[in-house]
């Protein structure tokens, strides 16, 4: 069993604060002895050691802790994004603390409060309203804080994201150049920052390949939800005329929803049907359609959100305004 510095010190002779310098590669700092080091590290290396993680906390006003808010882990994205922040956290010792709004801005602010409260050395937060990310700004300003995904133009702090609009247009252009007569585009919660860029590029790709008014279908629904892409599609479906060649989903949520909807009134998803999509699963792959992709590098976003917020936890002190923009990779999955 790893012993403590109290029973080092008990075993050894040798007291609290030597076993420490020892421990923390200091002892030539401090002048100890060849001899005390061999038997303090020899004792060490045999019976191992644990730290009072809790007296250390209160000694430092540290609690090797970070915070991550994100709108709702059944999302591919964010799920992917915390198993990230999780990784670059464990290289620094430090604890990554996730929760979910699940899209609240009431939910959000007792998760912020809650953090804040645990006393969190940093905290990762997708803001659900540029309200919730104005609360952010004001709650942890004692706090080092990145909003990631959702630029709700808050100034004081950095943001990482994607480059929504360039991939939604590419996407869209990917879509057009296969042959597709019409496309539907189904946005959940299009307030957020990043469907409205995807929203604008897709607008964007429209106008230049100067598609006609009954070519596309924009739908859009409050939530970012299974049920939310099952609705839309439902309405989709009312009308046989404006069933599209080729539909656009917000997110994998609207997407799985919507293809379950589809399958659930027509029996079948059509092969033909292309689909675009802004995230990748792999479980596209058994899909029997094809399917092009704007690939979010999840590893970019959370790398760049980590090294912002640990920089500015190692100085105290804000980093600015700054805003990390990362492209989409282009991908099209071939059909089975």
């Amino acid at each position: 069993m790893a012993k403590t510095i109290s029973e080092i010190s008990e075993a050894t002779g040798y007291s609290r604060t030597t076993i420490t310098m020892v421990l923390n590669g200091r002892a030539e700092q401090y002048r100890i002895s060849k001899r005390a080091q061999k038997i303090i590290t020899d004792y060490v290396a045999k019976h191992g050691v644990t730290i009072n993680q809790t007296a250390r906390n209160l000694k430092t006003s540290r609690s090797r802790t970070v915070g991550f808010i994100a709108p709702d882990l059944a999302n591919t994205f964010f799920a992917r994004i915390m198993a990230r922040l999780e990784e670059y956290c464990r290289a620094e010792d430090l604890v990554l603390i996730t929760t979910s709004s699940r899209e609240s801005p009431q939910l959000e602010q007792k998760a912020l409060r809650s953090l804040l409260e645990r006393g969190v050395d940093g905290l990762v937060v997708a803001p659900c309203s540029p309200l919730q990310a104005q609360a952010a700004q004001r709650s942890a300003k004692a706090v080092p804080l990145v909003l990631i995904d959702r630029d709700y133009d808050v100034r004081s702090f950095p943001v990482v994201s994607s480059d929504h609009e360039a991939s939604a247009r590419q996407l869209t252009r990917e879509m057009i150049a296969s042959g597709v007569a019409n496309i539907a585009f189904l946005c959940g919660h299009p307030d957020i920052p990043s469907v409205q860029a995807r929203m604008n590029g897709f607008r964007a790709a429209i106008a230049e390949a100067q598609f006609g008014v009954d070519d596309t279908q924009l739908l859009s629904d409050e939530e970012d939800s299974v049920e939310a892409g099952q609705r839309m599609m439902q309405a989709l479906l009312q009308d046989p005329q404006k069933r599209p060649a080729a539909i656009l989903c917000s997110s994998l949520l609207v997407l799985e929803g919507a293809l379950y909807q589809l399958k659930l009134t027509t029996g079948s998803i059509p092969s033909e049907m292309m689909i675009g999509a802004f995230d990748y699963d792999g479980m596209l792959h058994s899909l029997p359609n094809p399917v092009v992709i704007a690939r979010q590098d999840e590893d970019a976003l959370a790398k760049s959100a980590f090294q912002l917020l640990f920089q500015q936890m190692q100085s105290d002190a804000p980093i600015g305004n700054s805003r990390e923009v990362f492209p989409a990779e282009m991908m099209r999955l071939d059909t089975p």
